[in-house]
């Protein structure tokens, strides 16, 4: 869970160039405004993905899933679809010894668990750990097989208003496989569900629904989306879980909010770019009077794209129409794309943690032999900073970066081995 980015082999993956332009200022597109509108339909009822160089990738109804599952090998986060009506209860009477007697005496009294509005790896059942690096929140990691073993129970309640009692079982690791159960509070219509995440690698979540008992693929591939126009549930002024219309940033996007500026401000740093809080522009760009959404007039955002390309982002308008639009301008400031895909289907990235890093980083990949390699961080200029070479064995592999010495800032740290190149983006604190 503490390690987002896929871990990918030295064979077999998506091979990239780097072109001449690395880092240049994007020719003809730069400092020139780009006006946009999503629809998230009557009622704000879908989801749109969204990136910054190529407009609305999907758009997915919201009501189509109850909870989802990161298909990241090194991650266990299980997410609710909260603003949908799905709430989530840790059964505090028993252990999963109680799966076959569920009482749910006092059950509006118990906490309800929510996703993390401030990162991912935070899913509603994820909050029901008790702080051990081994606890999960709906199991234990299991330091001989691996395996993330279930150990507690849930209540869950879907938006038809029924109820259910759910066990997640077990992760196999090594396969990347969850095993779930369900059943009706009463212990009828037991499911046992098992599937393979790798199915669905290079996406973020997938999907399920108890009403039809099937998975749900709704999201485009990751490398292809920076932004999430949806709804979700955020503590409202640290009083209560209320549901809010605004955007979350993908993994690998960073944003900055610059309040109280006019909107020609200019005067960005990388360093404020924040990669660890998923909903920095969030829903704070608008307020509710008067039963109309106002936009900000004084707000500008940056935001580092996947790419790390930097993007200025102003909001328009926010209309509660029949079509639920959001109008903003965008602006590409700094083209630090210059990454050139030319085979395979895989993404060609290597784990990096912590990210953003102070002192030291942890590069993490995986080999099918042994070999050398040469690591490389290059800067937003295309200079490179740091060189060293390695040789790695068969299997993973852990590489420590000293960058206590770099200023801060956004870099690229690339791993190039023979032909095969793996990157990925760093910030520097």
């Amino acid at each position: 869970m503490k390690i987002r980015t896929l871990i990918l082999t030295l064979s077999g993956i998506l091979l990239i160039t780097f072109s001449s332009t690395v880092f240049n200022k994007a020719v003809g597109q730069s400092n020139v405004y780009q006006h946009d509108t999503i629809s998230m339909e009557p009622g704000r009822t879908h989801d749109v993905f969204y990136s910054l160089k190529n407009g609305e990738v999907a758009k997915q109804p919201r009501s189509d899933w109850d909870i989802e599952f990161s298909t990241n090998v090194y991650d266990v986060t299980i997410r609710i679809n909260g603003t949908q009506g799905v709430a989530l209860y840790a059964y505090p009477y028993a252990d999963i010894s109680g799966w076959n007697a569920i009482d749910t005496t006092g059950l509006f009294l118990w906490p309800a668990l929510n996703n993390s509005d401030k990162n991912w790896e935070t899913g509603a059942f994820n909050v029901n750990s008790t702080g051990s690096d081994l606890d999960y929140g709906w199991g234990v990691y299991n330091i001989i097989s691996h395996n993330i073993i279930g150990d507690s129970l849930f209540v869950m309640q879907l938006p038809s208003g029924n109820f259910l009692k759910l066990w997640i079982v077990e992760k196999n690791a090594p396969l990347n496989q969850y095993t779930f159960k369900y059943a009706n509070l009463d212990g009828t219509n037991e499911n046992q569900v098992v599937f393979t995440c790798n199915d669905y690698k290079s996406k973020n979540f997938i999907g399920y629904s108890f009403a039809t008992g099937e998975f749900v693929d709704r999201e485009p591939a990751s490398m292809d989306w920076d932004l999430l126009f949806t709804k979700y549930m955020t503590f409202y002024q640290n009083i209560m879980w209320y549901p809010v219309t605004g955007l979350l940033q993908n993994y690998n996007v960073q944003a900055a909010s610059y309040p109280q500026v006019d909107t020609a401000f200019m005067d960005f740093s990388v360093n404020a770019l924040d990669s660890a809080n998923i909903s920095t522009i969030g829903n704070y760009w608008n307020t509710y009077q008067g039963g109309t959404y106002t936009v900000f007039d004084s707000l500008v955002y940056f935001v580092s794209d996947q790419e790390s390309s930097i993007w200025k982002l102003v909001f328009e308008y926010y209309t509660l129409s029949s079509v639920g639009k959001i109008g903003f301008r965008k602006m590409l400031v700094e083209d630090h794309a210059g990454i050139i895909e030319t085979q395979g289907s895989a993404n060609g990235k290597i784990a990096l943690s912590p990210n953003p890093a102070t002192s030291d980083a942890q590069l993490l990949f995986n080999a099918d032999k042994p070999g050398m390699a040469e690591i490389s961080i290059i800067n937003l200029t295309g200079q490179t900073v740091y060189r060293r070479n390695i040789s790695y064995v068969s299997g993973l592999n852990n590489s420590i970066l000293d960058v206590s010495e770099l200023p801060q800032g956004v870099y690229v740290v690339m791993l190039r081995s023979g032909n095969t190149i793996l990157q990925n983006k760093l910030i520097k604190n």
